[in-house]
């Protein structure tokens, strides 16, 4: 707080200094600093922002364009300290010794009988997954709650100023592709990312997918779908498996022909595709291990019942398989892989 009140203050200074007379800007920017001082809200300076000339409005930007980017840079800076210092030494050791025991319980879980393994899906396997997506994936929220009240209350500050700047840019019709409050959330994400516990091959292999993805306009559904089972398949500690596109392509067949003749069943009556392998050679590739789903349109949903279900859980998790593809069609979907 001390920081944005020097900050501001200076700036309101500086029209006032060696006798100059006061500028008509310097009333709202000593207000915008109380209010921030006080927590309130400063949406009447904003309004007042529309009473200003176009000069003044260019010398109010060029004064909160100042003050915005130290009290970024300094809010950022103890944003990343804050992150690091919570995931580093004794921490970092201690989540290094939960992760290697979530993911043995995980595949110590995948490793048993269907019948035994079913219950603990539920009370196993899909705790760990979300408790090691919070140990791998450290992201802006989490690590706010974790800081102490003094990293929040400065981050609120800034968000409000950037609040401020924005109707600024607004008002002298300049905001093109600025987002002042997405300046703040983009450079904690790179904090965060920074910090991924995940691997660097595994990352890459999902990068790929997604330019592969875009360049064959995959439909969205079916690339987020890949992407979620892929991001499971790092935190528990396999590879990623990479975008298949012909099985993409068998997979959405299988659904289609599911849906319009009617049946839900891994063997089709369709001539030339009877079973999964046929209808990915079919497509000009092999496969063998098939999931399939029906009863909504969302990928997350289908990965959801396949994780629960101990047949198809053993074939997302399958460390033997390389390649994946996932077809759509309505609220049918097919999950197909390859070695």
């Amino acid at each position: 707080m001390r920081l944005i009140s020097t900050l501001l203050l200076l700036l309101v200074l500086t029209g006032s200094a060696s006798g100059a007379a006061p500028r008509a800007t310097d009333e709202i920017l000593s207000g915008v600093q109380t209010r921030l001082e006080e927590g309130g809200s400063l949406d009447e300076f904003i309004e007042e922002l529309g009473k200003l000339r176009i000069a003044e409005l260019k010398q109010i930007r060029g004064d909160v364009d100042k003050a915005w980017e130290q009290l970024k840079g300094a809010y950022l800076a103890a944003f990343e300290a804050e992150a690091k210092s919570q995931h580093s030494g004794t921490s970092r050791n201690e989540n290094a010794r939960l992760i290697r025991t979530l993911r043995a319980d995980f595949q110590r879980v995948r490793g048993m009988g269907e019948a035994a393994m079913k219950p603990l899906l539920k009370s196993t396997s899909r705790p760990a997954v979300d408790q090691l997506r919070e140990l791998l994936l450290p992201d802006a929220r989490r690590i706010l709650d974790v800081a102490g009240p003094g990293l929040r209350e400065q981050r609120n500050m800034v968000m409000r100023l950037a609040t401020f700047r924005q109707g600024v840019l607004e008002a002298v019709v300049a905001t093109g592709e600025i987002d002042s409050a997405g300046e703040i959330r983009a450079g904690e994400a790179e904090v965060a990312n920074e910090l991924s516990g995940l691997p660097r091959d595994g990352l890459r292999i999902m990068a790929d997918n997604f330019k592969v993805a875009r360049k064959a306009e995959l439909p969205e559904s079916e690339r987020i779908g890949i992407e979620d089972l892929n991001l499971m398949r790092l935190l528990v500690g396999q590879t990623a498996l990479r975008i298949d596109l012909k099985l993409c392509e068998a997979a959405r067949g299988h659904s289609e022909d599911m849906k319009t003749l009617g049946f839900f069943a891994h063997d089709s009556p369709v001539p030339g595709k009877r079973t999964p392998s046929a209808r990915a050679a079919k497509a000009g590739t092999s496969g063998g291990g098939e999931n399939i789903y029906m009863g909504s349109t969302s990928p997350l949903a289908a990965n959801k019942g396949w994780f629960y279900s101990p047949g198809h859980h053993k074939n997302m998790f399958n460390s033997g398989y390389g390649r994946v593809g996932l077809g759509n069609y309505g609220s049918h979907w097919t999950q197909m892989f390859g070695r």
